[in-house]
């Protein structure tokens, strides 16, 4: 397996294009794969990684574009931005509003995006996680051998989606949960093109079904972890093309010894 590349204080891991690859941030492991559906090579989901000059607070973001073109390259340039602004701070409050903001008053009034945003202090061990309308992550739970919605306070009644999209509405607040991953714990972050990924037959996977592909899998690593999340969805669509953008990105809370 390939050695993951340690990001460097200040430094910065973005785009929107096809890639299947893995980085090392202080405490935290993160596996990134990307599809763009499609043929060219970019597509409309976006993820930013990135490590602050003092090496504490690490970010992580995924957007879906609604579109691409000119909407995506806009977002992807107005989201480096921003994240390279708060660089430093944990509280993602400020982060969001901005964005939601940059969309409204940059984009054309037609396009919007939904975002999930990971903050972790590297030293505390302290995880942020803010979503803009995108679909909920998931956690696996080392000590407890379970995986379970992210955010498990809303799962009764959830209807699939948390706060409101960047571009829609002016003046959003949004909420934001804050957690203590373990070691070896295991945070998935995806794009509707993962959960609504059809088969053959026009069934559509769903999040519940995903969950379910998710407990059978090996969750030593990240990377493996994601690599089997990615192949089973294409065992799922047993051949169907996929009909949107897909992206995966897992999180692992390392252990003292992988950290160093």
């Amino acid at each position: 397996m390939e050695i993951p590349h340690r990001l460097k204080c200040a430094e910065t891991w973005a785009g929107n294009e096809g890639t299947s690859s893995a980085a090392d941030l202080p405490g935290l492991r993160v596996w990134v794969h990307s599809t763009p559906f499609g043929p060219g090579e970019a597509g409309g989901d976006v993820h930013y990684v990135s490590v602050c000059p003092s090496c504490i607070v690490s970010r992580i973001a995924l957007a879906d574009v609604s579109g691409h073109g000119r909407a995506v390259a806009a977002l992807s340039a107005k989201l480096r931005e921003l994240m390279q602004t708060y660089l430093t701070a944990l509280e993602q409050t400020s982060l969001m509003r901005d964005l939601n903001e940059a969309v409204i008053s940059e984009l054309d009034g037609v396009h919007y995006a939904t975002m999930v945003a990971v903050g972790f202090h590297g030293r505390r061990g302290l995880l942020v996680m803010t979503n803009a309308g995108h679909p909920p992550a998931f956690w696996y739970r080392a000590d407890r051998n379970e995986w379970a919605w992210f955010d498990a306070r809303g799962a009764e009644g959830r209807i699939g989606v948390s706060g409101t999209p960047l571009g829609l509405l002016p003046n959003v607040a949004y909420d934001r949960v804050i957690v203590k991953p373990e070691p070896g714990d295991l945070i998935v972050l995806y794009s509707d093109g993962v959960s609504e990924a059809t088969n053959p037959a026009g069934s559509e996977l769903g999040r519940d079904d995903l969950l379910a592909l998710a407990r059978g899998l090996d969750t030593t690593s990240a990377e493996t972890f994601g690599l089997q999340l990615v192949e089973a969805v294409r065992e799922f669509r047993a051949g169907r093309v996929a009909e949107d953008d897909e992206s995966v990105i897992v999180l692992e809370r390392l252990r003292a010894a992988q950290a160093d």
